[in-house]
């Protein structure tokens, strides 16, 4: 396992590594979550490269700047209503360059979506998960599109179980996300087995001093300020993937521009019937809108 998530790590890392060669970009790149933290700094680096962001978000006044400042534009959405996600998916336009599944967040109590699913699970796995499924049906996702989910160290220490869903219960934030971060893993596998034609991976963006890990995890933070990354240094591997003309196959899991193992600790490994399980559910509970 590749070790030094703090920026420290990130610049021992970036000098071995391979540099990016970048590939042609003239299309949209489309990033959730892109209002702040690693979406924006994701947006910022890929606007210069010839693509144009399209930013996903809740807060319109800080999307619109992004937009203006990137060239891109901006849509206002709710990644946990899928109403909200199947409408503004329905109105994407290509040709797609990337699709960026960034968005995400950790509320410090349980609170349900419009369609009652818990928040995390509901916004961070179905409302991405319906966003490439829309994308894919309509026919958006093409050999050139880059699919990217953005993952967290968090899930390493966390075994899937679908048990979080439940309403009742310990609501244990931290979990919860790590579960869903693993989810995200889980599916970005499985559609890379179904969707050959479309280039997936999955990243670990190592320690970055993000908004949501200042408002979410504030002991981790004092903790390990000195040695955060930056958003820019978090969202680095974004950028490879996305633009480096040959990241290598599909389907994998990376962590400052090289594959890394998503599967480390004892224990975590999912098996067969759980990703049956996963799978089952979330195409389940986003059927619905793909009629």
């Amino acid at each position: 396992m590749r070790l030094g998530f703090g920026r420290g790590g990130f610049a021992r890392h970036l000098a071995a590594g391979p540099p990016l060669t970048p590939r042609a970009l003239s299309g949209v790149s489309l990033i959730t979550g892109a209002t702040a933290g690693l979406g924006r700094a994701a947006a910022e680096a890929l606007a210069p490269l010839g693509t144009r962001p399209l930013v996903w978000g809740r807060n319109p006044q800080r999307g619109q700047e992004v937009a203006d400042a990137t060239g891109g534009s901006f849509q206002a959405v709710d990644l946990g209503n899928l109403d909200a996600v199947a409408a503004a998916a329905a109105q994407v336009k290509g040709p797609l360059d990337a699709v960026v599944l960034n968005a995400g967040a950790m509320p410090h109590s349980r609170q349900l979506t419009p369609q009652g699913h818990e928040l995390i699970w509901g916004s961070q796995v179905l409302g991405h998960l319906l966003l490439l499924r829309t994308l894919h049906r309509r026919g958006l996702l093409s050999p050139t599109t880059r699919v990217v989910w953005v993952s967290s160290g968090g899930m390493y220490l966390q075994r899937l179980s679908l048990q979080d869903l439940r309403r009742d219960g310990r609501y244990q934030r931290h979990t919860v996300y790590a579960n869903a971060k693993r989810a995200q893993l889980v599916l970005q596998e499985v559609l890379a087995e179904r969707w050959p034609a479309v280039w997936s991976a999955a990243m670990h963006p190592g320690w970055a001093d993000t908004a949501g890990v200042q408002h979410s995890l504030p002991v981790f933070r004092r903790i390990t300020r000195p040695i955060l990354r930056d958003a820019a240094q978090g969202a680095d591997t974004i950028v490879w993937l996305v633009a480096h003309d040959d990241p290598g196959p599909s389907g994998r899991f990376w962590f400052d521009r090289a594959e890394a193992p998503t599967e480390p600790v004892p224990g975590t490994a999912t098996s067969p019937s759980m990703r049956q399980e996963l799978v089952s559910h979330a195409f389940a509970a986003t059927e619905p809108w793909i009629q």
